[in-house]
């Protein structure tokens, strides 16, 4: 009976440090992830948000240069209607290609946002004084807040260049089927009205691209 009771007592002091250390394991564990996922969670949130807008800067150029290419035909006038036709269809797809791959890398970022906030959520657990940990999530929820507004310029750029590139397609499409000096001159108020909307496009474009670099700009940490 003594030698029981002694195993007993042996037994619930091991229970007792074992459920001691287990907090202080589990501290460690997010400290760790803190430290070492974190980082690359929010290396990868940025150098996702970088590689979007460049390629919605990429794909404002791409509109641009089609667009001039579609004035040298339409507005010039061209001394070469076929050649400059060729290069214009040339840009065009080239314009479509870019803004393509815009569409996918804003999918991409909005993924490694995810990803991002969720991971860094986690991290803040971690932080034992309330008032510190109360400031870093009112500190992520504004952040979470100017991503949201990062996106939803991206996405009303996105909204406006859609509808211009595809009137600047019909243009060219018609182009395309009556290449000849007459058919050019039918298209010049067109032409002017697609010219004067460009400004208010292409700068809304430029404001989502800027508010996206000022963001991600902010997100990273100086060396």
């Amino acid at each position: 009976m003594i030698v029981q009771k002694s195993h007993l007592v042996h037994v619930a002091r091991s229970v007792a440090v074992a459920c001691l250390l287990l907090p202080l394991a589990a501290a460690g564990q997010t400290t760790d992830r803190s430290r070492t996922e974190g980082l690359k969670e929010t290396d990868r949130f940025i150098k996702a948000g970088n590689a979007t807008t460049k390629s919605v800067a990429d794909a404002k150029t791409e509109v641009e240069k089609t667009l001039t290419a579609y004035n040298t035909l339409v507005t010039g006038p061209s001394k070469d209607m076929k050649g400059d036709y060729k290069k214009l269809m040339k840009s065009m797809d080239s314009m479509n290609k870019k803004a393509s791959e815009a569409e996918t890398k804003v999918a991409a970022m909005q993924t490694a946002g995810d990803t991002y906030f969720q991971g860094r959520g986690e991290s803040l657990k971690a932080i034992q004084d309330s008032t510190l940990r109360n400031q870093a999530q009112q500190r992520m929820a504004q952040s979470q807040k100017d991503f949201a507004d990062v996106q939803a310029a991206l996405r009303d750029a996105g909204a406006a260049l859609a509808p211009f590139r595809k009137r600047l397609a019909d243009q060219i499409t018609f182009l395309g089927s009556d290449l000849n000096p007459s058919a050019t001159a039918t298209l010049k108020p067109q032409a002017d009205k697609l010219n004067a909307e460009a400004a208010a496009v292409f700068s809304k474009a430029d404001q989502a691209i800027a508010k996206a670099n000022d963001y991600f700009n902010g997100l990273r940490a100086t060396t």
